[in-house]
Parts: C-alpha cells; sequence; structure tokens
C-alpha cells in the first residue's frame, strides 16, 4: 500500500480532491510479464477504486522503489499530485547576554 503524505494532495479531473492513494498488489510469479495493481483514491466525501495492469517495461523498473508503480499508475488515472508547501518555522533567536 502506497499513502501520500499528509500534507499532500492529488487533484482529480472531476472536480473533486483526494487526500490519499491507495495501491496494493497481489502475490505474482518471481518474474511476471505483467502485474495487476488495485488502487483507490480516497477524498473527504468521495472514494474511487480500480485496477490497472502494469506492464513489463514498468514493472522491471520497479525494484524497491514504490514511487515508480505509484507515478505509473497516476499518469494512467490522468491524475497530478500537487504537493502542499510546508513552511518551515522562523527561528527564534536568543538575547545575546
Amino acid at each position: 500500500m502506497a499513502n501520500l503524505q499528509p500534507t499532500n494532495t492529488i487533484t482529480y479531473p472531476l472536480n473533486w480532491e483526494a487526500k490519499s492513494i491507495e495501491i496494493t498488489v497481489n502475490a505474482f510469479p518471481l518474474f511476471p510479464n505483467t502485474v495487476e495493481v488495485f488502487w483507490k483514491l480516497i477524498g473527504d466525501s468521495n472514494s474511487f477504486s480500480g485496477s490497472i495492469t502494469i506492464p513489463n517495461n514498468i514493472v522491471s523498473q520497479w525494484g524497491t522503489d514504490d514511487t515508480v508503480i505509484q507515478t505509473y499508475v497516476l499518469q494512467q488515472l490522468g491524475l497530478s499530485e500537487a504537493l502542499t508547501p510546508i513552511t518551515p518555522e522562523t527561528p527564534t533567536e536568543e538575547p545575546i547576554v
């Protein structure tokens, strides 16, 4: 399962915003030609789910980096990830004595 960080959102073209995406995969053979993944977009009041077949050229790039699969799924769904910037705290200065 891949989850977006709480500060991330995905803008979906159906005029609603998903707060997270879950991507799961069932067991598959050691050297698969394709892998089927199941995805679920979760919003405040909506959810949407389905499956996508990941082709061999993407599976071969996967390795241990799950973002390869997440990026492919987002692209296939026509979604874009919109990162919400995190504002760093302003450091407080101690008076010089």
